[in-house]
């Protein structure tokens, strides 16, 4: 008998049904109230920097004076005050000593406190460039606990728990090459886009100079620590929480997109008229989660896909057959990954599986002379 092979086809067809059922114990109103309170307390610093970065080429002219830089602050500290406040609140709420022992309790507030803190801190002014981005990672990893605990408290799973079985995980991987070839299709439309204004002169506004200078990255190490931000931002708030949430609370399809691809193209405004590709981006993604409920795969290929596209563009100093020899070698690692975690799907051979075990332990022996039937 022919083994089951698992491919691309295959999850489209059959694939899991991770839609939560529609909230009962709380309205609909009060999830979406929070659905938007999470997105604002997400976009609201990112959208700043945008503005301060990609104001020239919508013709707004903002300088960084030291007003402006002390209103930033402000407005930083007190989103990550907000953060803090909804959630100790959270925490505290769903660890009552009814439910947890104290020793869970002391531990989940504890850690719900300085996460928090560990977020406020962020929000200094710290003079060393790497900082600031590790500052920025901290502040996204609390805001993406938050919108973990926002699910919970409306009973909505985001699925983060990591595969068990083979099936599971050559499942996860298959998820995984969905997502990452939609974050192709969504890059390669804006760059095409990018590419096309600028041989045609036409008078939009467009990104001038490269994405890397543009946000102020100039070593892979650097970006590698942005990333952590980039996507407990985009994937785990704005697209798996709100997608989570408002499929929770029933609101239609539309709704959900809306929420999710206007905060994408906002967040990659730097790029001028191109950022329009990231509808793309935005909505294949969130088709996704909406099939198949799963928030790591949506995670690792979005932040493969960074890493790789900004290793790139950083190569650009190298000679150029670099870049084709690290794509070349990332190919032969994903085959061999996906290779290996085929292998271990499939079922075993009839004659490669163990002989069975008798319940005192002993292996039956094959004989020449079969046992008498009884007539009895």
């Amino acid at each position: 008998m022919k083994p089951p092979h698992i491919a691309l086809l295959d999850l489209v067809a059959d694939r899991l049904d991770p839609e939560p059922p529609v909230l009962t114990d709380a309205p609909a109103r009060r999830v979406i109230r929070h659905v938007i309170g999470l997105l604002l307390l997400a976009c609201c610093f990112p959208l700043i920097v945008v503005a301060f970065t990609a104001g020239p080429l919508y013709g707004l002219s903002l300088s960084l004076s030291a007003r402006a830089r002390h209103a930033v602050i402000c407005t930083q500290f007190s989103v990550a005050a907000i953060v803090f406040w909804w959630l100790c609140w959270l925490v505290f709420a769903r660890t009552p000593l009814s439910r947890v022992t104290p020793r869970q309790r002391l531990l989940q507030r504890s850690a719900a406190v300085l996460a928090g803190a560990a977020g406020m801190f962020a929000t200094a002014p710290f003079p060393i460039a790497l900082a600031q981005v590790v500052s920025h990672s901290v502040s996204g990893c609390v805001l993406a606990w938050l919108a973990l605990e926002v699910c919970r408290t409306h009973r909505v799973s985001l699925r983060v728990a990591l595969s068990r079985t083979a099936a599971e995980r050559l499942r996860d991987w298959e998820i995984t090459r969905l997502v990452f070839l939609v974050c192709v299709a969504g890059g390669f439309l804006s760059f095409l886009l990018l590419h096309l204004i600028r041989s045609t002169g036409i008078g939009v506004p467009v990104m001038q100079g490269g994405q890397m200078s543009t946000l102020g990255v100039d070593n892979i190490g650097t970006l590698a620590i942005g990333l952590v931000s980039t996507v407990a931002l985009e994937d785990v708030v704005i697209v798996a929480a709100t997608t989570a949430l408002m499929t929770a609370a029933g609101r239609p399809a539309w709704q959900v997109y809306t929420l999710v691809c206007i905060p994408e193209v906002l967040l990659h405004a730097y790029l001028g008229l191109p950022a329009i590709g990231m509808l793309v981006f935005a909505a294949g993604r969130v088709w996704l989660y909406r099939q198949y409920g799963r928030l790591l795969p949506l995670i690792a290929a979005h932040f493969t896909f960074d890493l790789i596209g900004g290793g790139l563009m950083l190569m650009q100093r190298f000679p150029f057959w670099y870049r084709p020899a690290l794509i070349l070698l990332l190919g032969v690692v994903v085959s061999w990954v996906g290779y290996r975690l085929k292998k271990a799907a499939k079922p075993a051979r009839p004659d490669t599986q163990p002989p069975p075990v008798t319940p005192d332990g002993d292996t039956p022996q094959p004989t020449d002379h079969p046992a008498p039937v009884s007539s009895r």
